[in-house]
């Protein structure tokens, strides 16, 4: 079906023949643009919401270009020059390039951040855009990746613009809320899955007065397909969908809902989806079980100045829908974030606490509510990865960070994370797993390119091994565009 979609999608594209200037959305990849937008967003610059990614640009820009330098303080010029160079390079019309990744251990987590879950990957894009229509072919060859392909297509796409919609075929990743390490319903953490999106393009509000209180609002929706590992050759349909707003400076609330369904063990079709969409399980175990695995999140993040410094406090709360549109059987994330920035450089530094420690079922068949399921083997994954929080179900995470970036490109981060299983996971492996972890990471430009390195270092103790495993990583990337 997926397919089908991609098919439709290119054969609107072709029935414009004018061509669109800027990239429509910034991807969840690049952690120092992130924190130029968030910092910017404190200082009442940048008005649209921003904790739904990709970001489109159109409502960024036209922020931009209102800005009163006058009034801006010397701490967010840094972030504004940024933010602006970034949105010209996205102003190119054609631009292509290659990337080189080396690890000598895929990355088993994965932040918000550049994906480093391959030993070995060569990968060459290119991109045209056009006034209407803008397209990505990107393709990837890798040696030992955590989604079992050799030769990927990730970060492909082609957009179309209607009115103040962009309708997508495309085959990127999507982070929703303000977490930065474990975003519970949708992150990094998998590779991406082929799927048909529909986006509102500039989030300003339209709208009569009644509603104004609403501010600027952005809406998404996707339909895609999430596959199985290779030993249970299954799949199954996953829709996605979010709303998020800034109702006055510095705030912005969020509410997305995710469902699985029409899998290959199951005899539900496409037409009975609209029992998740009008929040009815008229099915034969529905006071147990959520058949269609249907998750909700609400999340918050106020950005403001405290003390004459750039702050924010963000939460998030998510768990399977079934009684209610609230959720659940409930997830947690919570974080605070500082900024600290000048003319030549900016620092974000965080505190960020996430649990998932949920379980259903009975003491003999326990699951978790949201990333287990009974009618979904796999559970939340996509290719054996995690789609919500990377650290899984049953867990909790502690994480303080921080990460500096100047004006020659130069910026380093430093992270140091605790992890914690608990005993209710069914995987007997993981029972009272506990992890310490230290990761380091450093860029630059090197021969005309920004080289990436990071490292990563902890130990590991569970109660079935008493002994510390020592863990260790190395990785390291170089991009070239033109």
């Amino acid at each position: 079906m997926i397919k089908r979609y991609s098919v439709i999608a290119c054969a609107v594209a072709m029935t414009f023949s004018n061509s669109i200037t800027a990239e429509p959305w910034i991807d969840s990849k690049d952690i120092y643009l992130r924190q130029s937008i968030e910092q910017l967003v404190s200082y009442g610059v940048i008005k649209h919401p921003v904790t739904s990614y990709p970001i489109m640009w159109q409502g960024i820009a036209n922020d931009l270009t209102d800005v009163n330098l006058s009034k801006l303080p010397k701490e967010a010029e840094f972030a504004l020059n940024h933010v602006r160079h970034a949105l010209r390079f996205a102003q190119k019309s054609v631009r292509s390039g290659i990337k080189l990744k080396a690890n000598s251990k895929p990355n088993e987590q994965q932040a918000f951040g550049e994906r480093y879950q391959e030993q070995a990957a060569l990968q060459g894009y290119s991109m045209m855009m056009g006034e209407r229509v803008t397209a990505k072919v990107s393709v990837q060859v890798s040696n030992d990746a955590n989604s079992g392909k050799k030769i990927a297509y990730d970060d492909s796409y082609l957009a179309v613009i209607f009115g103040n919609w962009v309708m997508s075929g495309e085959k990127i990743n999507h982070w929703w809320g303000p977490a930065n390490e474990n975003a519970l319903m949708l992150s990094n953490n998998a590779s991406p899955m082929k799927a048909l999106r529909l986006t509102r393009l500039n989030s300003d509000y339209f709208g009569p007065n009644l509603l104004s209180f609403i501010g600027n609002w952005q809406f998404t929706a996707l339909l895609g397909e999430q596959k199985h590992n290779k030993q249970t050759p299954s799949s199954n349909k996953f829709f996605g969908a979010r709303f998020s707003t800034s109702p006055f400076q510095g705030l912005e609330l969020g509410y997305s809902q995710t469902a699985q369904f029409d899998a290959n063990n199951q005899d539900h079709d496409f037409a009975d989806f609209n029992n998740v969409l009008i929040g009815k399980n008229k099915f034969k175990n529905d006071s147990i079980i959520n058949e269609y695995n249907q998750l909700v999140s609400l999340d918050a993040k106020y950005s403001s100045q405290l003390f004459g410094q750039s702050m924010a406090v963000y939460g998030e709360l998510a768990g399977d829908k079934q009684n209610s549109m609230l959720p659940e059987h409930r997830n947690y994330t919570v974080g605070i974030e500082h900024y600290f920035g000048q003319a030549d450089y900016l620092v974000k530094s965080y505190l960020e606490y996430t649990n998932t420690q949920q379980q259903c079922g009975d003491n003999t068949q326990p699951y978790h509510c949201g990333y287990q399921h009974p009618y979904f083997a796999d559970g939340y994954q996509h290719h054996s990865q995690n789609i919500g929080a990377s650290i899984a179900e049953n867990a909790k995470s502690m994480t303080l960070a921080s990460q500096y970036h100047q004006t020659n490109g130069i910026a380093a981060y430093a992270k140091l994370r605790f992890i914690e299983q608990d005993q209710a996971t069914n995987n007997p492996l993981a029972k009272n797993q506990k992890r310490y972890q230290i990761e380091l990471g450093y860029q630059q430009g090197v021969f005309n390119g920004l080289w990436q390195v990071s490292a990563q270092f902890g130990k590991q103790e569970s109660d079935l091994n008493p002994k510390s495993d020592r863990i260790s990583a190395l990785r390291t990337s170089w991009e070239y565009r033109f």
